[in-house]
């Protein structure tokens, strides 16, 4: 792999900087932005690639571990062998990627009370609770196998857009164990409350993505890998780059017309033909446009906002809960945690533990100091796996919503009302102006796959543009 010589940009601009001439200026050096910014240098376009972090790959993040002896992922991590583009990138760049490891039992919190089962189920469902689940799912498949591929088209599309998730939900259910086991969905995969997010854009998000059967399945589907170190994929894409890299360069203001553009960055400027904005729709709402942008795509910038998804990586002497027949994986149906995974292959002699508290969950635990938080996070391992989850080896945390760049995390959601109301104007370029990031997708919304999708298709569409 090349070295990764990046050059950093923190001296704002000045009315002696030089303006550099490029093709396209991508905007967000995470896996989408520098995908499109790949793709257009192999095409042959000269492009200059601007991040406000001081490190390259966005809502993946892979620090270095001392008790584990390697990186882990406090971000975007899982995989599907389904997931070709990703997978692509993971041989290119030497990635370490593991088995997810579901040897045993899983454990299912309901408030105080704790319950073990098998991958798949909800522990502690009684037969009939089981068998309204199994309707509620049933409900949930049918309605999102008719969601049109614009979806704003379907039959259903008005209705489904002017209620919430959790309003959807309560024709289909009533209260109990089995409405919060379906209302964690929206959480779990897009960091959102059930409350805010449109039934139609969830069922939406859920199809592109196979649904959440698949999203959940951890043989073949989107739980069944994982990477150590999913950052080395971003990080590979900026070394081939080189030096159209600009780190802690945030964009402040886009002059731009028909054909062309100007981007002021903190640092630099550049003057091209296109821009691709790879960030997400609350990041872009900072930057100044001149003139500004249109007000159908000021209105959706503003009904788009981030879910919320704290993560916490766990580390121990040895992985103690396999000891008991357990497999670490930990679920909750009332909001008070969203997830727990074993990131050790078949044969790890450390326990390696992830946490996510997304979407509700997240709330919960977003405010709080870090040494209130920890004890938080390592009560709910205790009480699913055991005392011995107290006393860690070393804790690691990433608060999402504490990140300047990223307002949040997890994929940009749509409130009520706005698919409808957007339509298809969703990804259409504004001048040249074009968008990316795993929330513009048409497969895999959410995931990084999805992410690399998006640019790929703003690469594709700004290469047919300059072509023609």
């Amino acid at each position: 792999m090349k070295s990764l010589a990046l050059r950093k940009l923190d001296a704002y601009e000045s009315p002696t900087m030089t303006e550099r001439h490029v093709d396209v200026v991508v905007v967000g050096a995470g896996l989408s932005g520098s995908y499109a910014a790949l793709l257009l240098r192999e095409a042959g376009l000269s492009v200059a690639l601007a991040e406000a972090r001081d490190r390259v790959g966005g809502l993946t993040y892979s620090p270095h571990s001392h008790a584990y002896g390697g990186r882990v992922d406090l971000g975007g991590q899982w995989v599907s062998p389904r997931h070709q583009r990703i997978n692509r990138l993971i041989a290119r760049y030497a990635v370490p990627l593991v088995k997810q490891f579901v040897t045993g039992q899983r454990a299912c919190l309901h408030g105080t009370d704790t319950f073990f089962g098998p991958m798949g189920t909800v522990p502690g469902l009684s037969e009939q609770e089981q068998a309204e689940y199994k309707q509620s799912y049933a409900a949930l498949y049918a309605a999102m196998d008719a969601v049109a591929d614009a979806p704003w088209d379907s039959a259903d599309a008005e209705r489904l857009d002017s209620m919430t998730y959790a309003s959807w939900v309560d024709t289909i259910c009533g209260a109990g164990r089995v409405r919060g086991a379906m209302m964690r969905i929206p959480g779990a995969y897009y960091g959102a409350l059930p409350e805010e997010i449109s039934a139609l854009e969830l069922l939406r998000k859920l199809k592109s993505c196979g649904g959440p059967v698949f999203m959940s399945d951890t043989d073949t589907g989107g739980q069944s890998w994982h990477m150590m170190g999913s950052a080395m994929v971003s990080e590979g894409m900026a070394a081939d780059l080189g030096d159209a890299v600009s780190l802690s360069s945030p964009v402040r203001r886009i002059e731009w017309s028909a054909g062309r553009a100007k981007v002021h960055a903190d640092g630099g400027v550049w003057t091209c033909r296109r821009v691709v904005l790879a960030i997400s729709p609350a990041m872009i709402a900072q930057i100044r446009f001149d003139p500004p942008l249109p007000p159908r795509r000021r209105l959706l910038n503003q009904r788009f906002p981030n879910g919320r998804n704290p993560m916490s990586v766990i580390v121990y002497d040895r992985p103690f809960w396999r000891e008991r027949g357990l497999n670490g994986n930990i679920i909750a149906t009332v909001g008070s945690m969203t997830a727990a995974f074993d990131l050790g292959d078949e044969h790890s002699e450390k326990g390696i533990l992830i946490t996510l508290f997304t979407g509700r969950a997240a709330y919960g635990v977003d405010d709080l100091s870090p040494p209130e938080r920890r004890q938080v996070v390592l009560s709910k391992l205790a009480q699913a796996l055991g005392p011995e989850a107290l006393e860690p080896a070393e804790f690691m945390e990433k608060v999402w919503a504490d990140e300047e760049w990223s307002a949040g995390a997890s994929s940009p959601f749509l409130m009520p009302g706005a698919l409808t109301t957007i339509r298809g104007d969703l990804r259409e370029p504004v001048g040249p102006l074009h968008w990316a990031g795993t929330h513009m997708s048409r497969e895999y919304r959410g995931y990084m796959e999805g992410a690399l999708s998006a640019g790929e298709d703003a690469a594709t569409r700004i290469l047919e543009g300059i072509r023609t």
